[in-house]
């Protein structure tokens, strides 16, 4: 019954942090998802799980959001595809009773494929997810390192800094660059056409590199700042300290 899935859950969760000292742990962590495909299936998550820290994760479809979710959390929580539109709903991936990370579904992708998609239905629902009553307090915002950024890309990340939603850039699949130098110069191209100046992160959805496992690890530690700040307004003030703090490095070498 569903009470039982609730109090066997429960339990477990109990187990895990015994075992665990953090909000996402390597590996036995328990996840329940609510996949929300309108506006009453928003409420409703609001309703179980609004008063837990959360974080956001968006982009293109095929950045590789589904991909990096699996990774963080250990096990599938995500339909990973190759084909763009694949995520059709915003996912509330609830891990440990103690967080919750959305998949929000793909930006239009640059070949056309889910514009009329977004424009009919994503959009309509992601507007109504950002005026949630939640404690919503960060996004990770997916690009693809090879891809330049389009116009509606830019459009999209301007707003969320208009409405001050604090924000990590991570460039993805600089892993599959055939010349490691080409990182430096995709990046910088992303970050002049974004006039991106806040935290950026690499990151690659494997365990089998020292890239990812770095890259995770650093972003389940940007996670958990966000959680500990108590606020979004805290969690944007560490964010834009680290910011600071990575400039000051860059220029000091």
């Amino acid at each position: 019954t569903a009470c039982d899935t609730r109090l066997e859950r429960e339990a477990r969760v109990a187990k895990i942090r015994e075992d665990c000292d953090h909000l996402i742990c390597n590996s036995g962590n328990v996840v329940h998802i609510e996949r929300c495909a309108s506006s009453e299936d928003l409420a409703a998550a609001v309703e179980a799980y609004g008063h837990l820290p959360q974080v956001c994760f968006a982009g293109e479809s095929n950045a590789g959001k589904s991909s990096m979710l699996n990774h963080l959390v250990g096990r599938r929580v995500t339909r990973s595809s190759s084909v763009a539109g694949k995520t059709r709903t915003i996912d509330w991936i609830v891990v440990n009773e103690q967080v919750v990370l959305t998949d929000l579904p793909g930006l239009p992708a640059r070949d056309g494929q889910t514009t009329k998609l977004w424009d009919s239905t994503f959009e309509p629902l992601f507007r109504e997810y950002l005026s949630l009553p939640m404690d919503l307090r960060a996004m990770f915002f997916l690009h693809d390192v090879r891809w330049r950024i389009s116009a509606p890309i830019r459009f999209f990340v301007d707003e969320m800094r208009e409405a001050e939603l604090p924000t990590v850039l991570v460039c993805t699949k600089d892993d599959q660059l055939e010349d490691p130098g080409q990182r430096a110069r995709y990046l910088s191209k992303i970050q002049r056409h974004l006039d991106w100046d806040g935290v950026h992160v690499h990151y690659s959805a494997t365990n089998e590199t020292p890239l990812g496992r770095k890259s995770r690890r650093q972003v389940l530690r940007f996670i958990e700042t966000f959680a500990e700040a108590g606020s979004r307004e805290a969690a944007g003030a560490k964010l834009d300290e680290i910011a600071k703090q990575r400039r000051q490095k860059r220029e000091s070498t």
